[in-house]
């Protein structure tokens, strides 16, 4: 029994130091390399979903490996200088994205109405979000699929080569600077011909951006973006430029365009009128009225203009983000429609009430209700985008 326990305990030993195997001459302080790496992620890349920093340490012929991605440079050469200072068993083979695996074809136009992003390079991952047709990508990493950067909100996923046109630096400014249309009903169809009774050619939901080439009867003639030509129709559309004109960000404005999404289902990292999560639905409706949010609750708490709600509800407005959860941990956004009532995405887009008195009462959300944020007057301003600004920068 005695030999058993020592022969377990030393394979304990082997094996218990990030699987690094027994070396019998290296000091075993990788748990002290894992420490200066952290401490690396934490300065740099603290949130997964705005950088890479994907590091490991391995083992090779009893030195330790470290291996992996990050999209700061300025990280890759902190590590590599800590590392020489400290470590001077340990080799640095980390790489720099966008990586060689890129080219010089280094963004993405967007080209399905709803292209699905997921946490990792696997269509069984978790569904981490969506981005519309027309939105330009920056292009980070290619191992079947693609790690990208969405340009507008700066969110990091993968997404498959066959939902996006790669294109060079001229012709993604060539993209951003032609003229457009945007889609502004709920959801539907472009045709191969002017010609509502033809072939459909391509679905479209509200949001989604194609390049204007020109009018045929009651239609836009338009271009997607791996050059196939559609018509969408007139009364379903409009010229970029001037629905961006006519978008005014006001407390009227988000609660219609908040009631219009009423019924449309919940689905778990989906932010188009397809189906929308909770930050996905806010997301959706100020896109709607002209602003770009950040991607999720957690992140859309970090930005608007803080409103006091610690004692009672009086100080709040129609369009009002509401977050819910504890203050160190948001799981749920929603929008203040007034009187005590506010609309999210919960199985459905759906209203409830913070009033105990009224049948459609949330005791769970009103329970843990603990920070709102207003937007308008806070446009422009760290992780609130003007939709119009974003395009005209690039004039």
């Amino acid at each position: 029994m005695e030999c058993k326990y020592l022969i377990i305990r030393s394979l304990i030993i082997c094996l218990g130091i990030f699987g690094m195997g027994c070396t019998g001459d290296k000091k075993p302080v990788y748990s002290e390399l894992a420490v200066v790496i952290d401490s690396i992620r934490q300065k740099y890349a603290p949130d997964s979903r705005d950088n890479v920093f994907d590091i490991k340490i391995s083992n090779s012929n009893g030195r330790a490996v470290i291996k992996g991605v990050t999209s700061v440079l300025e990280a890759k050469n902190e590590l590599r200088r800590l590392v020489e200072e400290r470590f001077d068993y340990a080799i640095d083979s980390v790489r720099v994205l966008p990586d060689e695996s890129v080219g010089e074809r280094c963004y993405g136009i967007v080209n399905v109405s709803v292209a699905d992003a997921r946490m990792k390079a696997d269509f069984g991952a978790e569904m981490a979000t969506q981005w519309l047709l027309g939105a330009p990508v920056e292009l980070l990493q290619h191992e079947g699929w693609w790690r990208v950067k969405s340009v507008a909100e700066g969110y990091v996923a993968w997404i498959t080569g066959s939902s996006f046109v790669r294109v060079n630096r001229d012709e993604y400014e060539d993209w951003l600077k032609s003229p457009k249309i945007v889609f502004t009903d709920i959801y539907g169809f472009a045709f191969e011909t002017p010609d509502e009774n033809g072939q459909h050619a391509q679905d479209l939901v509200a949001g989604n951006i194609l390049r204007y080439k020109g009018v045929e009867g009651r239609f836009y003639k338009a271009e997607c973006p791996d050059g196939r030509v559609i018509y969408v129709p007139c009364n379903q559309s409009k010229h970029l430029d001037e629905w961006l004109s006519s978008t005014k960000l006001s407390e009227q404005g988000i609660v219609a365009n908040a009631m219009i999404l009423k019924g449309i289902p919940y689905q778990w990292g989906g932010t188009s009128t397809k189906g929308m999560d909770c930050s996905g639905f806010t997301k959706t409706v100020f896109l709607m009225n002209g602003v770009i949010l950040r991607r999720d609750a957690s992140q859309q708490a970090q930005t608007g203009i803080p409103v006091d709600i610690s004692d009672g509800y009086s100080n709040l407005r129609a369009g009002d983000l509401m977050f819910f959860g504890a203050k160190e941990h948001i799981r749920h956004v929603a929008i203040y429609l007034g009187n005590s009532e506010f609309i999210h995405s919960a199985g459905y887009v759906r209203i409830n009430s913070l009033d105990s008195t009224k049948v459609n009462y949330d005791e769970d959300n009103t329970r843990e209700f603990v920070l709102a944020a207003r937007v308008i007057g806070s446009v422009d301003t760290l992780g609130v985008k003007s939709l119009r600004n974003f395009y005209h920068s690039f004039q």
